[in-house]
């Protein structure tokens, strides 16, 4: 095990919003720290690195400056926003700056032993009504997040909740996350492996499964669609099957169609009566849970055209008072955050990674929806696993991505360090 290694982990582990250490702020600037020694003690940085650095800075503050003057709101938000690049955006951009060509690599080999290590916890959740984990989860309480009721316990590399008693969570907080995580982590390794189905490919895969989560099951739908492509170009009949079988899979499988249907008629029926909901919940000391459409409408009636630059990191806090609802939709929690102009930076950025190394524009579109889809469903856009992709392109070594598919994987195993 190598830096590289220990630092994705640890990257991973922080940006899974399901443990303790993502609750202590100084574990996470420690984490920063540890990063800045490494980066220096091991000469990662160089000068167009620091001015490359200085260049986002300018341009982000800039940016909410700008937006916080125009919205009017009160300071705490733009001090929210500050908090939040140099929390979130500094780690994503230190973990880019160490692992540069070597990022994906370690993402995906990190993933992989995770998601085995899920699977292995996976099984043990069936038995007794998840006694194990709840009873490993009990013996590390001081690292327990907990609501008193032993319903949600994490145990760093994985997390077990009753209401998900079937399905996989890993080491997120949620098998949906969990299923965004590892969907993003095929793509990589399809993306490095010239598409092959290799061991890495069946255990995420498998691991996938497990989760049953919708939205990651559309996404890796459409990434096997994406590597049919890529592989079998212009064969319309094998398109054409595919087409059939997902419009066949939606109305019939019941997470898949029947479940989009219900939660839709449930969003509109809630925000209908969400003044009588808000008083319920608030007597139960709860959060209203706005599904996916729900949150999209709420959103948009809250804040209208300031969603063009966005209203601010801590946008939760100017209806809360009023209404205290919880938002389920990543994307528009992303819009609602950095507007659509930081979303459309981060899709931008996130594509020219993919145009790398899938050079079709078809193909980069089809990469785009899948992250859509991901995030349609959970937030994270704005979490250290998607930040990455505003530097990545960056940090691409040019040698490295103009070698054919043959030969990356034999350039990465020749590339790893022995001495880091």
């Amino acid at each position: 095990m190598n830096i590289y290694y220990i630092i994705t982990f640890f990257f991973l582990l922080f940006a899974s919003k399901a443990n303790f250490l993502v609750q202590s702020n100084l574990a996470w600037f420690g984490f920063e720290v540890f990063m800045i020694v490494v980066a220096f003690y091991f000469d990662r940085v160089k000068k167009k690195d620091v001015q490359f650095f200085l260049v986002s800075i300018a341009i982000y503050f800039i940016y909410i400056l700008f937006r916080f003057k125009l919205n009017q709101l009160p300071i705490d938000y733009f001090k929210s926003d500050v908090f939040y690049f140099f929390k979130f955006v500094l780690t994503s951009y230190l973990f880019c700056l160490i692992l540069k060509e070597k990022t994906l690599y370690y993402l995906i080999k990190v993933v992989t032993h995770l998601a085995l290590i899920s699977i292995v916890f996976y099984i043990i959740q069936f038995y007794q009504n998840g006694a194990i984990v709840k009873a490993i989860g009990n013996a590390f309480e001081s690292i327990t997040v907990n609501d008193n009721s032993l319903r949600y316990t994490n145990f760093l590399v994985f997390t077990y909740d009753t209401i998900h008693n079937y399905r996989n969570s890993g080491f997120c907080w949620e098998p949906g996350a969990f299923g965004s995580f590892l969907t993003l982590a095929l793509l990589f390794n399809f993306l490095m492996n010239d598409f092959k189905l290799n061991k890495e490919a069946f255990i995420i895969t498998f691991a996938i499964l497990t989760t049953v989560s919708t939205t990651a099951y559309l996404a890796v739908f459409l990434l096997f669609f994406l590597r049919y492509r890529v592989l079998n170009k212009g064969s319309k009949v094998t398109i054409i099957a595919f087409a059939i079988v997902l419009a066949i899979a939606i109305p019939n499988v019941p997470f898949l169609g029947e479940k989009i249907v219900e939660i839709y008629d449930q969003d509109i029926k809630d925000l209908k009566r969400i003044e009588e909901l808000s008083t319920y919940y608030d007597d139960v000391q709860r959060q209203i849970p706005l599904n996916r459409f729900a949150s999209v409408i709420f959103l948009y009636e809250q804040f209208d055209w300031k969603l063009f630059l966005g209203v601010s990191n801590q946008y939760d806090e100017y209806y809360i008072n009023e209404y205290n609802v919880n938002i389920s939709n990543g994307i528009m929690d992303f819009i609602t955050k950095f507007g659509v102009v930081g979303l459309f930076v981060l899709l931008w950025r996130y594509g020219t990674m993919c145009k790398v190394y899938l050079r079709k524009m078809e193909y980069v579109i089809y990469s785009v929806m899948i992250l859509l889809i991901l995030s349609f469903g959970e937030p994270i856009l704005m979490l250290p696993i998607c930040v990455i992709f505003i530097f990545l392109p960056t940090f691409k070594n040019q040698d490295f991505s103009t070698l054919s598919f043959k030969y990356r994987s034999e350039f990465l195993q020749l590339q790893r360090p022995n001495n880091l």
